[in-house]
Protein backbone atom coordinates (compact mmCIF):
# COMPACT_ATOMS: atom_id res chain seq x y z
CA UNK A 1 0.00 0.00 0.00
CA UNK A 2 2.63 2.55 0.71
CA UNK A 3 4.70 1.67 -2.80
CA UNK A 4 0.62 2.69 -4.39
CA UNK A 5 0.74 5.79 -1.93
CA UNK A 6 3.57 7.04 -3.18
CA UNK A 7 2.73 6.39 -6.57
CA UNK A 8 -0.26 8.03 -6.39
CA UNK A 9 1.21 11.22 -5.03
CA UNK A 10 3.39 11.57 -7.90
CA UNK A 11 0.67 11.22 -10.63
CA UNK A 12 -1.71 13.38 -8.47
CA UNK A 13 0.70 15.84 -8.34
CA UNK A 14 1.39 15.28 -12.36
CA UNK A 15 -1.80 15.32 -13.39
CA UNK A 16 -2.86 18.86 -11.24
CA UNK A 17 0.50 20.46 -12.47
CA UNK A 18 -0.97 19.40 -15.99
CA UNK A 19 -4.57 20.53 -15.63
CA UNK A 20 -3.12 24.02 -14.31
CA UNK A 21 -1.25 24.11 -17.25
CA UNK A 22 -4.24 23.53 -19.29
CA UNK A 23 -6.51 25.80 -17.99
CA UNK A 24 -4.49 28.86 -18.16
CA UNK A 25 -3.31 27.41 -21.29
CA UNK A 26 0.26 27.41 -20.12
CA UNK A 27 2.89 25.75 -23.20
CA UNK A 28 4.47 22.93 -20.93
CA UNK A 29 7.85 23.75 -21.49
CA UNK A 30 10.66 23.10 -18.48
CA UNK A 31 10.67 26.17 -17.12
CA UNK A 32 6.91 26.59 -17.17
CA UNK A 33 6.47 23.00 -15.39
CA UNK A 34 8.85 23.31 -12.78
CA UNK A 35 7.24 26.84 -11.63
CA UNK A 36 3.89 25.10 -11.98
CA UNK A 37 4.91 21.56 -9.74
CA UNK A 38 6.49 23.50 -7.31
CA UNK A 39 3.26 25.44 -6.91
CA UNK A 40 1.29 22.91 -6.68
CA UNK A 41 3.23 20.29 -4.54
CA UNK A 42 3.70 23.03 -1.93
CA UNK A 43 7.11 22.51 -1.59
CA UNK A 44 8.07 26.14 -2.51
CA UNK A 45 5.72 28.18 0.02
CA UNK A 46 7.24 31.89 -0.82
CA UNK A 47 6.59 30.76 -4.50
CA UNK A 48 3.46 29.46 -3.60
CA UNK A 49 2.24 32.54 -1.85
CA UNK A 50 3.52 34.74 -4.72
CA UNK A 51 1.83 32.67 -7.63
CA UNK A 52 -1.52 32.59 -5.31
CA UNK A 53 -1.48 36.48 -4.78
CA UNK A 54 -0.79 36.58 -8.34
CA UNK A 55 -4.18 34.51 -9.58
CA UNK A 56 -6.02 36.01 -7.12
CA UNK A 57 -5.41 39.71 -8.56
CA UNK A 58 -5.21 39.11 -12.23
CA UNK A 59 -7.22 35.64 -12.45
CA UNK A 60 -4.54 34.86 -15.24
CA UNK A 61 -1.10 33.36 -14.97
CA UNK A 62 0.98 35.23 -17.89
CA UNK A 63 4.62 33.53 -19.08
CA UNK A 64 6.54 36.87 -18.17
CA UNK A 65 5.24 36.25 -14.60
CA UNK A 66 6.49 32.82 -14.59
CA UNK A 67 9.81 33.35 -15.62
CA UNK A 68 10.35 35.50 -12.85
CA UNK A 69 8.92 33.22 -10.24
CA UNK A 70 11.40 30.31 -12.28
CA UNK A 71 14.39 33.12 -12.25
CA UNK A 72 13.61 34.06 -8.31
CA UNK A 73 12.90 30.91 -6.88
CA UNK A 74 14.22 27.75 -9.48
CA UNK A 75 16.98 29.22 -11.39
CA UNK A 76 19.56 29.16 -8.76
CA UNK A 77 21.61 25.61 -9.45
CA UNK A 78 21.03 24.93 -5.88
CA UNK A 79 17.47 25.51 -5.57
CA UNK A 80 16.73 23.18 -8.30
CA UNK A 81 18.55 20.61 -6.73
CA UNK A 82 17.14 20.67 -3.07
CA UNK A 83 13.44 21.67 -4.34
CA UNK A 84 13.14 19.47 -7.35
CA UNK A 85 15.95 16.90 -7.61
CA UNK A 86 16.61 15.84 -4.34
CA UNK A 87 13.05 15.30 -3.14
CA UNK A 88 12.77 13.32 -6.60
CA UNK A 89 15.42 11.42 -6.13
CA UNK A 90 14.58 10.39 -1.99
CA UNK A 91 11.19 9.36 -3.53
CA UNK A 92 12.96 6.82 -6.14
CA UNK A 93 15.11 5.49 -3.86
CA UNK A 94 12.21 4.98 -0.95
CA UNK A 95 9.87 3.67 -3.71
CA UNK A 96 12.69 1.13 -5.47
CA UNK A 97 13.79 -0.03 -1.77
CA UNK A 98 9.74 -1.03 -1.02
CA UNK A 99 9.91 -2.65 -4.60
CA UNK A 100 13.11 -4.77 -3.72
CA UNK A 101 11.07 -5.58 -0.25
CA UNK A 102 8.07 -7.13 -2.32
CA UNK A 103 10.59 -8.67 -4.60
CA UNK A 104 12.52 -10.69 -2.18
CA UNK A 105 8.37 -11.82 -0.88
CA UNK A 106 7.46 -12.85 -4.03
CA UNK A 107 10.64 -15.25 -4.43
CA UNK A 108 9.70 -16.65 -1.29
CA UNK A 109 5.96 -17.36 -1.93
CA UNK A 110 7.05 -18.72 -4.84
CA UNK A 111 9.69 -20.80 -3.14
CA UNK A 112 6.79 -22.22 -0.75
CA UNK A 113 4.28 -23.02 -3.75
CA UNK A 114 6.81 -25.02 -5.66
CA UNK A 115 7.05 -27.05 -2.65
CA UNK A 116 3.45 -27.21 -2.28
CA UNK A 117 3.36 -28.63 -6.06
CA UNK A 118 5.83 -30.99 -5.49
CA UNK A 119 3.95 -32.13 -2.21
CA UNK A 120 0.63 -32.37 -4.03
CA UNK A 121 2.03 -34.20 -7.36
CA UNK A 122 2.52 -36.96 -5.22
CA UNK A 123 -1.13 -37.53 -5.05
CA UNK A 124 -3.53 -37.80 -7.63
CA UNK A 125 -6.87 -36.85 -5.85
CA UNK A 126 -5.49 -33.46 -5.27
CA UNK A 127 -5.74 -32.39 -8.71
CA UNK A 128 -7.97 -29.14 -8.10
CA UNK A 129 -5.26 -27.85 -5.81
CA UNK A 130 -2.97 -28.29 -7.95
CA UNK A 131 -4.70 -26.07 -10.56
CA UNK A 132 -4.60 -23.48 -7.93
CA UNK A 133 -1.05 -23.78 -6.75
CA UNK A 134 -0.46 -23.76 -10.69
CA UNK A 135 -2.36 -20.11 -11.00
CA UNK A 136 -1.16 -19.04 -7.81
CA UNK A 137 2.71 -19.74 -9.35
CA UNK A 138 2.05 -17.91 -12.47
CA UNK A 139 0.22 -14.56 -10.51
CA UNK A 140 3.66 -15.02 -8.80
CA UNK A 141 5.93 -14.65 -11.25
CA UNK A 142 3.78 -12.27 -13.24
CA UNK A 143 3.98 -10.43 -10.47
CA UNK A 144 7.40 -10.74 -10.45
CA UNK A 145 8.15 -9.66 -14.10
CA UNK A 146 6.52 -6.76 -13.64
CA UNK A 147 8.14 -5.33 -10.56
CA UNK A 148 12.04 -6.59 -12.18
CA UNK A 149 10.56 -4.28 -14.60
CA UNK A 150 9.68 -1.11 -12.47
CA UNK A 151 12.83 -1.81 -10.51
CA UNK A 152 15.08 -1.07 -13.55
CA UNK A 153 12.78 1.71 -14.72
CA UNK A 154 13.44 3.30 -11.19
CA UNK A 155 17.46 2.63 -11.23
CA UNK A 156 17.33 3.80 -14.40
CA UNK A 157 15.79 6.86 -13.17
CA UNK A 158 17.99 7.20 -9.84
CA UNK A 159 20.80 6.99 -12.39
CA UNK A 160 19.39 10.46 -14.51
CA UNK A 161 19.09 12.11 -11.56
CA UNK A 162 22.49 11.62 -9.98
CA UNK A 163 23.53 12.36 -13.20
CA UNK A 164 21.92 15.99 -13.63
CA UNK A 165 22.96 16.69 -9.95
CA UNK A 166 26.39 16.15 -11.32
CA UNK A 167 25.78 17.70 -14.21
CA UNK A 168 24.32 21.19 -12.18
CA UNK A 169 27.53 20.92 -9.58
CA UNK A 170 29.64 21.28 -12.52
CA UNK A 171 28.12 24.22 -14.24
CA UNK A 172 27.50 25.60 -10.41
CA UNK A 173 31.55 25.36 -10.21
CA UNK A 174 31.90 26.58 -13.84
CA UNK A 175 29.71 29.61 -12.99
CA UNK A 176 31.88 30.99 -10.50
CA UNK A 177 35.20 30.27 -11.76
CA UNK A 178 36.89 32.15 -15.00
CA UNK A 179 37.91 29.64 -17.26
CA UNK A 180 41.05 30.99 -18.82
CA UNK A 181 42.85 31.09 -15.52
CA UNK A 182 40.86 28.99 -13.02
CA UNK A 183 40.75 31.75 -10.39
CA UNK A 184 37.59 32.80 -9.17
CA UNK A 185 35.53 35.28 -11.40
CA UNK A 186 33.64 38.36 -10.42
CA UNK A 187 30.62 36.11 -8.88
CA UNK A 188 32.29 33.45 -7.48
CA UNK A 189 34.36 36.56 -5.78
CA UNK A 190 30.80 37.70 -4.23
CA UNK A 191 30.05 34.50 -3.52
CA UNK A 192 33.57 33.96 -1.01
CA UNK A 193 33.29 37.01 0.31
CA UNK A 194 29.53 36.37 1.84
CA UNK A 195 30.97 33.51 3.68
CA UNK A 196 33.84 35.96 5.45
CA UNK A 197 33.09 38.20 8.59
CA UNK A 198 33.81 41.27 7.16
CA UNK A 199 34.12 42.95 11.03
CA UNK A 200 37.19 41.44 10.51
CA UNK A 201 40.90 42.56 9.72
CA UNK A 202 41.19 42.12 5.76
CA UNK A 203 42.98 43.52 3.15
CA UNK A 204 42.99 43.35 -0.75
CA UNK A 205 45.08 43.77 -3.59
CA UNK A 206 44.52 44.99 -6.93
CA UNK A 207 47.08 43.53 -9.29
CA UNK A 208 47.19 44.61 -13.13
CA UNK A 209 49.81 43.82 -16.13
CA UNK A 210 52.10 46.75 -16.97
CA UNK A 211 51.53 47.46 -20.24
CA UNK A 212 49.73 44.31 -21.52
CA UNK A 213 48.17 45.89 -25.19
CA UNK A 214 51.69 46.04 -25.79
CA UNK A 215 51.83 42.21 -25.74
CA UNK A 216 48.66 41.62 -27.38
CA UNK A 217 49.79 43.79 -30.25
CA UNK A 218 53.21 42.13 -30.71
CA UNK A 219 52.54 38.82 -29.99
CA UNK A 220 48.83 38.17 -30.05
CA UNK A 221 45.56 37.53 -27.83
CA UNK A 222 46.59 33.71 -27.86
CA UNK A 223 50.49 34.74 -26.34
CA UNK A 224 48.37 37.55 -24.20
CA UNK A 225 45.86 34.52 -22.47
CA UNK A 226 49.44 32.47 -22.27
CA UNK A 227 51.01 35.31 -20.13
CA UNK A 228 47.71 35.87 -18.09
CA UNK A 229 47.39 31.88 -16.95
CA UNK A 230 51.29 32.32 -16.33
CA UNK A 231 50.53 35.37 -14.00
CA UNK A 232 47.31 33.83 -12.43
CA UNK A 233 49.26 30.53 -11.53
CA UNK A 234 52.24 32.53 -9.53
CA UNK A 235 49.21 34.57 -8.01
CA UNK A 236 47.38 31.54 -6.45
CA UNK A 237 51.06 29.78 -5.53
CA UNK A 238 51.99 32.73 -3.68
CA UNK A 239 48.88 33.50 -1.36
CA UNK A 240 47.68 31.34 1.44
CA UNK A 241 44.51 28.91 0.90
CA UNK A 242 42.37 31.35 2.98
CA UNK A 243 42.75 33.73 0.99
CA UNK A 244 40.79 34.58 -2.20
CA UNK A 245 42.18 35.31 -5.79
CA UNK A 246 40.30 36.72 -8.26
CA UNK A 247 40.66 37.71 -11.83
CA UNK A 248 38.56 40.66 -12.05
CA UNK A 249 38.39 40.97 -16.35
CA UNK A 250 40.88 41.24 -18.81
CA UNK A 251 44.77 41.83 -17.58
CA UNK A 252 43.21 42.66 -13.78
CA UNK A 253 43.43 40.65 -10.95
CA UNK A 254 42.06 40.40 -7.36
CA UNK A 255 43.38 39.13 -3.83
CA UNK A 256 41.27 39.25 -1.18
CA UNK A 257 43.91 38.67 2.09
CA UNK A 258 42.01 37.11 4.78
CA UNK A 259 42.51 38.05 8.41
CA UNK A 260 45.61 39.84 7.58
CA UNK A 261 47.08 43.60 7.88
CA UNK A 262 48.02 46.02 5.34
CA UNK A 263 51.61 45.01 6.11
CA UNK A 264 51.24 41.28 5.85
CA UNK A 265 49.48 41.90 2.79
CA UNK A 266 52.40 43.94 1.18
CA UNK A 267 54.97 41.15 2.03
CA UNK A 268 52.67 38.69 -0.40
CA UNK A 269 52.10 41.82 -2.89
CA UNK A 270 55.79 42.18 -3.35
CA UNK A 271 56.35 38.23 -3.27
CA UNK A 272 54.21 38.52 -6.16
CA UNK A 273 55.69 41.23 -7.81
CA UNK A 274 59.23 39.98 -7.65
CA UNK A 275 58.51 36.93 -8.53
CA UNK A 276 56.74 38.12 -12.02
CA UNK A 277 59.37 40.39 -12.67
CA UNK A 278 61.37 37.14 -12.77
CA UNK A 279 59.79 35.19 -15.30
CA UNK A 280 61.32 34.44 -18.36
CA UNK A 281 59.10 33.45 -20.93
CA UNK A 282 59.34 32.26 -24.40
CA UNK A 283 57.32 31.24 -27.33
CA UNK A 284 57.15 27.69 -28.05
CA UNK A 285 56.99 27.79 -31.65
CA UNK A 286 59.68 30.92 -32.55
CA UNK A 287 61.78 29.75 -29.66
CA UNK A 288 61.70 34.06 -29.25
CA UNK A 289 61.64 35.30 -25.66
CA UNK A 290 58.84 37.55 -24.82
CA UNK A 291 60.34 40.84 -23.04
CA UNK A 292 60.16 40.92 -18.82
CA UNK A 293 56.97 40.68 -17.71
CA UNK A 294 55.78 43.33 -14.40
CA UNK A 295 52.99 44.01 -12.48
CA UNK A 296 51.88 47.31 -10.63
CA UNK A 297 49.77 46.38 -6.92
CA UNK A 298 47.68 48.50 -4.58
CA UNK A 299 47.22 47.53 -1.29
CA UNK A 300 44.39 48.76 1.25
CA UNK A 301 43.22 47.09 4.47
CA UNK A 302 39.40 47.60 5.26
CA UNK A 303 38.43 50.31 8.06
CA UNK A 304 35.47 50.52 9.98
CA UNK A 305 33.39 52.50 8.06
CA UNK A 306 34.51 50.51 4.58
CA UNK A 307 32.47 47.53 2.83
CA UNK A 308 33.11 45.70 -0.07
CA UNK A 309 33.42 47.82 -2.83
CA UNK A 310 34.94 50.55 -0.85
CA UNK A 311 37.75 48.21 0.18
CA UNK A 312 38.07 46.99 -3.53
CA UNK A 313 38.25 50.62 -4.40
CA UNK A 314 40.95 52.19 -2.62
CA UNK A 315 43.19 49.12 -3.29
CA UNK A 316 42.50 50.38 -6.70
CA UNK A 317 43.49 53.87 -6.00
CA UNK A 318 46.73 52.41 -4.62
CA UNK A 319 47.20 50.40 -7.85
CA UNK A 320 46.51 53.98 -9.81
CA UNK A 321 49.27 55.48 -7.54
CA UNK A 322 52.15 52.65 -8.48
CA UNK A 323 51.14 52.95 -12.17
CA UNK A 324 51.58 56.67 -11.88
CA UNK A 325 54.96 56.27 -10.09
CA UNK A 326 56.42 53.95 -12.74
CA UNK A 327 55.12 50.71 -12.50
CA UNK A 328 56.49 47.79 -11.07
CA UNK A 329 55.33 48.81 -7.79
CA UNK A 330 53.52 47.57 -5.19
CA UNK A 331 51.75 50.96 -3.52
CA UNK A 332 49.73 50.68 0.02
CA UNK A 333 46.95 53.19 0.67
Amino acid sequence: MLIKDNFDEALKISESTNELLSHYQIPPSPVNYSVIYLYVSKRNEKLTAELDRHIQSYQEIDLTFIESLFEKYISNSHAIETQILAPIEKSLTSTLAKINEQVDSDKVVASNLKKAEKALSQHEYQKSMQNIVAFLMKSIATSQQQHNDLSLELTRACGEVSFLKSKLEAARHEAIIDSLTGLFNRRGCDTKLQALDIEQVHSSLAIDIDHFKNINDQFGHFIGDKVIQRIAKVIKATISEQDIAVRFGGEEFVVVMVNKTMTQAYEVAEKIRLAIAGLTLKQRDSKAYLPKISVSIGIAERQDELNWTALFEQADTALYQAKSNGRNKSVCL
